[in-house]
C-alpha cells in the first residue's frame, strides 16, 4: 500500500499541507468539520505520520528509550511493561533496546538514541563505569538519563533501585535462623550490584558467627538468559556438594540463575528443601508453579517504574536548567515471598 505524504493528502482534499498537519494535531485553528474530513480520509488510507520528519522539523521526537541488559528477563520485561502502561497516559512514545550485558552494544544503543533525537533515557547499565563519557555527554547536551536497578554506576543523575546488601543480608539471616549455615551465594559475574550483595552476605555470616568460605561464592558469566550455562553451573555446584561438609542452602541473585539451579539440583538428586534450602531473586511469574514452589526476593518493579517515569518527566520539564536538580538515589524496599523451597530442619 502506498504511503501518503501530507502534501499528497492535501492535493486529494484540496487543502494545504499545513492545514492537514494542524488538523492531525487537533489544532484549535481548524474547524471541527475540516478535522472530520481529514481524519476520515487519513483513516481510509491508513495514514501513518512520519515522526522522523516531524522530529527534524520541531527538534522533538516525543520518544523515550528504555535500555536493559536483556528483555527475556522477567524483571526487565515487567519493568518495561509497567513503564509502557504509565506512558500510555501521556503523549510520549517508548522504544526498548537491549545490550545483552555487553558494553559495546550498550554504546551502540546510546548512540542510536542520540541519532534518533530521543528525549529521555532510562537505563540499567552493563557495569559501574560502562559508557560513562557518552552518558555524561548525553546528560549535558542531549537528554536526561535515569539509572535503575544497577545503581552503582558513576554517572551523577537520579537512580532508583534497591539496597542489595540489605536484602541479601535478610535472606542469608533467614537461612541461618533455619539452621542453614553453609550457604552458597550464586551471582551473575560482572554486574553492578554484586559488591553490595557479597557485602550483605558476608555481614550476615559474620554477625551470626558463621565462618565465611570463599568457595561458596559462585559467579557465572552470561550475556542472555538463553545462554547455555547449565554445564558450568552443574560442575561448580557438584564440586561443592562433594566436599566433606556439603552446603545446605543456596541464595541465587537473578531469576535466570534461580530457574536453572532448581533444575540442576533436581538432576543431582538434591532434595529441596530437606537437603538444600533455596531462595531466588526477582519474582519470576513461574515461582509458584515450580516443584517445589520457589521462595523469592521480590523487587518492587512497579514502584521502580513509576518513580523512574516521575523523575524523568520532571527532568524533561527543566532540561534547560542543568543545575536545577540535586540528584538522589532512591532505595525501594524488597520483600521475601516464602514458598516451599525453604523450611526449617
Amino acid at each position: 500500500m502506498k504511503r501518503f505524504t501530507l502534501k499528497e493528502i492535501g492535493q486529494q482534499l484540496n487543502l494545504s499541507p499545513g492545514t492537514i498537519s494542524k488538523a492531525l494535531n487537533d489544532s484549535h485553528e481548524i474547524s471541527a468539520e475540516t478535522k472530520k474530513l481529514i481524519l476520515d480520509f487519513t483513516q481510509k488510507i491508513n495514514y501513518i505520520p512520519n515522526f522522523s520528519a516531524k522530529s527534524l522539523k520541531t527538534g522533538r521526537s516525543n520518544t523515550l528509550a528504555i535500555i536493559v541488559p536483556f528483555i527475556s528477563s522477567s524483571f526487565f520485561f515487567d519493568f518495561y511493561e509497567d513503564i509502557s502502561h504509565i506512558l500510555s497516559q501521556t503523549n510520549y512514545k517508548l522504544i526498548l533496546l537491549q545490550t545483552f550485558n555487553d558494553e559495546k552494544k550498550e554504546k551502540e544503543a546510546l548512540e542510536l538514541c542520540v541519532q534518533s533525537n530521543i528525549e529521555g533515557v532510562i537505563i540499567s547499565p552493563v557495569k559501574n563505569d560502562s559508557s560513562l563519557s557518552l552518558l555524561f555527554y548525553m546528560m549535558e547536551q542531549v537528554c536526561p538519563v535515569i539509572i535503575f536497578d544497577r545503581i552503582n554506576h558513576q554517572l551523577d543523575t537520579f537512580k532508583i533501585g534497591i539496597q542489595n546488601n540489605k536484602v541479601i543480608y535478610q535472606a542469608t539471616e533467614e537461612m541461618i535462623k533455619n539452621r542453614r549455615e553453609n550457604i552458597i551465594l550464586l551471582l551473575c559475574k560482572d554486574i553492578g550490584g554484586n559488591v553490595s550483595r557479597i557485602k550483605g552476605y558476608k555481614d550476615a555470616l559474620f554477625n551470626a558467627g558463621v565462618p565465611f568460605k570463599e568457595e561458596n561464592i559462585i559467579e557465572i558469566s552470561y550475556s542472555s538468559p538463553k545462554d547455555n550455562i547449565d554445564d558450568e553451573l552443574e560442575s561448580k555446584i557438584s564440586t561443592l556438594l562433594n566436599r566433606p561438609f556439603a552446603p545446605n542452602a543456596l541464595l541465587s541473585t537473578t531469576d535466570t540463575l534461580s530457574l536453572k539451579v532448581l533444575h540442576i539440583l533436581n538432576k543431582l538428586k538434591v532434595k529441596i528443601p530437606d537437603d538444600m534450602n533455596l531462595i531466588g531473586f526477582s519474582n519470576t511469574p513461574f515461582a509458584n508453579s515450580l516443584n517445589p514452589s520457589l521462595t523469592t526476593i521480590t523487587q518492587p518493579t512497579q514502584l521502580m517504574a513509576e518513580k523512574s517515569v516521575e523523575l524523568l518527566l520532571q527532568m524533561l520539564k527543566k532540561k534547560n536548567k542543568k543545575n536545577y536538580f540535586e540528584f538522589e538515589t532512591y532505595f525501594l524496599d524488597c520483600s521475601i515471598e516464602h514458598r516451599k523451597s525453604t523450611s526449617s530442619l
